[in-house]
Parts: C-alpha cells; sequence; structure tokens
C-alpha cells in the first residue's frame, strides 16, 4: 500500500472563502478537516480551527454556499460543524481525489500559504492519475512517500523523550524561561553538553513533523 503526503498549492483566485479568510485575517492560523462526508452538491465537514471563534463565526455565517453550521469550544481553538454546498471546481477537485482506489486520510491542512496538506492512499498509479487530474493551476509538491503508518508521527528515541519531559518539567520551554540546560542534565544525570543534544535531536523532529518535512 503505498502513501503519499502531498502539499496542494490553491490558486489565490480559486480558494474557497474560509481558506481565503484562514490565509488573509491574522485571526485565524489553520483550518483542518478532521471527517468529511461528501454526495452530490453538498458536503458535511467536521473542522478544527486554530485562532479567534468568533471572527470565524462573523464570517462563515456571510458564505452563500453554506447551508448550515455551528461551532463548540475546544481545548485548543474549537470545533467547526458545517454543511455546504461545492462549487463547480471544487467538485472537479473532489471528483480527482475521490475515485477508486484512492482514499484522502484525514486530517487534511487548509494553511495560511494557500496550501492543502493531506495524506494519499493507494496503488502508486492511481496516486498519480489522482494528481494529474486536479484542476488547471493547481500546484502540487510531494513532501514524502512510502508505506502507510497511521503512528507516523513525531518519533524521538526513549532518552530523547526522557530528556524532553526533563525540560518541560524544569521549566525549559517556560515564557520566560525558568530552567536552564544545566537542570535538565541534573535531572537526565548527565553532562550538559549530552542534555543539550539530546534536546537538539528530538526538537529537530518535533520541527520537522510539523513543516511536514523528513525528520
Amino acid at each position: 500500500m503505498h502513501a503519499a503526503r502531498v502539499a496542494l498549492e490553491i490558486p489565490a483566485e480559486h480558494l474557497h472563502p474560509m481558506h481565503r479568510f484562514v490565509c488573509e485575517s491574522p485571526a485565524v492560523d489553520r483550518e483542518t478537516i478532521l471527517e468529511r462526508d461528501a454526495g452530490g452538491e453538498m458536503t458535511t465537514l467536521l473542522l478544527h480551527v486554530a485562532g479567534d471563534r468568533q471572527r470565524y463565526e462573523r464570517t462563515i455565517d456571510e458564505v452563500a454556499r453554506v447551508e448550515e453550521w455551528t461551532t463548540t469550544v475546544a481545548e485548543e481553538g474549537f470545533y467547526v460543524y458545517v454543511r455546504t454546498r461545492l462549487r463547480a471546481r471544487e467538485r472537479r477537485y473532489r471528483e480527482a481525489l475521490d475515485r477508486d482506489a484512492v482514499l484522502v486520510v484525514p486530517p487534511v491542512e487548509l494553511r495560511s500559504d494557500r496550501t492543502v496538506r493531506q495524506t494519499m492512499v493507494g496503488p502508486g498509479d492511481a496516486l498519480s492519475a489522482a494528481i494529474e487530474a486536479l484542476p488547471g493551476g493547481v500546484d502540487v509538491e510531494v513532501l514524502r512517500t512510502g508505506t502507510y503508518d497511521r503512528s507516523r508521527g513525531v518519533r524521538v528515541s526513549d532518552r530523547q523523550r526522557e530528556a524532553l519531559a526533563a525540560a518541560w518539567d524544569a521549566g525549559y520551554y517556560e515564557i520566560p524561561r525558568e530552567g536552564d540546560i544545566e537542570a535538565v542534565a541534573g535531572a537526565l544525570d548527565c553532562a550538559t553538553s549530552t542534555a543539550s543534544d539530546l534536546l537538539r535531536r528530538a526538537e529537530r523532529r518535533v520541527v520537522a513533523a510539523a513543516l511536514d518535512e523528513r525528520s
């Protein structure tokens, strides 16, 4: 089973109004599709949004094609349940990806750089055909390929995880910082250079995962 993590850059003139809001407004950082049920001209979405809930609500309420929506507070950000009618271009986008043998595995991230980042699973030739069938003007960057692994994410060694936990407990990541590398080394019972190396290696993996790069 093949998998591809891709970033689709949507032309500015073809952005959905809510994705445009994510791109243009400092009130929202990211919109993530957690679940999707599409049929005909309607699609039902469960989203997680990181940002200002009230400004998002005022904006979505003005989108003519949105038939129904409601929001719920989350621990970080908020959830959105929405039913919306698709535009012709969005239907072509869905038809390209919703084909036999291809699955788009959530979450799907709509980012402020006009990209949609998603994981696609299926036979290699079917994945290639789906990407080639996308509407014109969509730039595709393949971030990584390989076999599908649901557990894939931030992978650190046990010792690196121990270092991260020690740094967290010591206040190393507080703002302003409350603990220094010496405190981390003391908790790990190792030299400060060793503690620093463990943290830098673990942090590199965390950052790589956040940027969708290879770690």
